[in-house]
């Protein structure tokens, strides 16, 4: 099913997005440096994270739900824990 959400996250050519294992949340990153945590149902930001000191250009979720890892221009490679 696709779904739609005016995102309050700039994407120019860096940023993505990442769904959770369950089709519950995505993660989503982009020019501004924020991680955010979206319900993926209603589109509500659920969590929102700063350990960046560039734009995010990559994220994903690790496959058993509990961490997702983020990748930035500044060079830095950050891991993060999540509710599954």
């Amino acid at each position: 099913e696709m779904r739609s959400y005016k995102m309050p996250i700039h994407f120019r050519e860096e940023g993505g997005a990442s769904l959770h294992p369950s089709g519950k949340k995505f993660i989503a990153g982009g020019s501004d440096l924020w991680v955010r945590v979206f319900d993926f149902e209603t589109g509500e930001e659920l969590e929102c994270h700063k350990g960046h000191h560039g734009p995010v250009r990559c994220l994903r979720y690790h496959p058993d739900g509990k961490s997702y890892a983020t990748g930035s221009e500044d060079g830095t490679i950050r891991l993060w824990k999540t509710d599954p």
